[in-house]
């Protein structure tokens, strides 16, 4: 009976540890993800998809990046409803915490100022946004709006390991293509060249954001051993009552 309590207990210690885990990696990888917005934004050079649209609603209407991109993603989470998305934690979060790192980090730089500056800016913030999505993604603790939309018109709704790649690529591309022309309807084309949202670095990001997030998750996951499959609790082996074996002459047959 103790050996009973005290696996429990282990069990409950390791369950709220494999918690905190994921909050912290969700806190790290949406303030990431805000970081290499910021950054990309700033160089002029290209940005997000998604953030074409994001600009074009702000210049629009008059709010901030940071507000213009919470309010758009809000927006996009209302589909969740119909498309019986669960939201969670990590809804909430990269709902927020990217507007806000946008709106800080942009607020503080200087204008951008020569080329080789906002060349770094560029190659600096499309990985760390990677990054960040690769670790927001791990922690497994809910989707962002756009993200949410891509798995359930991708075939998965609550496991990003059962969409095929091939359906989640054109997905996406279908989405960043559809961000990108209402983003550019609404700054102009002018503004938007001069702004970078037409710029050759969007076409660059919509085709590499995507394997570089696979690519981050894969090698994050391996280093640190922080996967989504290890949040869930391990079968317990040793225990006659909760193991339940085969017979042998079932072995024998399906051998």
């Amino acid at each position: 009976m103790a050996t009973h309590v005290l696996r429990a207990r282990r069990a409950a210690v390791i369950s709220d540890y494999r918690l905190i885990a994921r909050v912290g990696a969700l806190a790290a990888g949406t303030t990431a993800m805000g970081g290499g917005i910021s950054l990309l934004v700033w160089s002029r050079l290209g940005m997000l998809p998604m953030d074409v649209l994001h600009l074009g609603v702000s210049r629009a209407s008059g709010w901030t990046f940071g507000e213009s991109l919470l309010a758009c993603q809000f927006l996009l989470a209302l589909t969740f409803i119909p498309l019986r998305i669960r939201p969670g934690l990590g809804t909430a979060a990269a709902l927020v915490i990217p507007a806000a790192v946008a709106d800080i980090l942009l607020a503080i730089l200087p204008s951008p100022d020569g080329l080789p500056l906002r060349v770094a800016a560029f190659l600096i913030g499309a990985p760390l946004f990677c990054g960040g999505v690769a670790v927001y993604l791990l922690a497994n603790l809910g989707w962002l709006p756009r993200d949410g939309i891509m798995l359930a018109l991708a075939g998965a709704r609550d496991d990003i390991g059962r969409t095929r790649s091939w359906r989640t690529a054109l997905v996406r591309m279908g989405l960043d293509a559809a961000f990108v022309a209402a983003g550019a309807a609404l700054l102009g084309p002018a503004n938007a060249l001069r702004a970078g949202a037409l710029a050759p670095g969007t076409v660059l990001l919509a085709l590499v954001s995507g394997p570089l997030i696979v690519l981050f998750r894969r090698l994050i996951a391996r280093v640190s051993g922080f996967s989504p499959q290890s949040t869930q609790a391990a079968p317990r082996h040793g225990t006659g009552r909760h193991r339940r074996t085969q017979p042998t002459h079932a072995r024998s047959d399906s051998a």
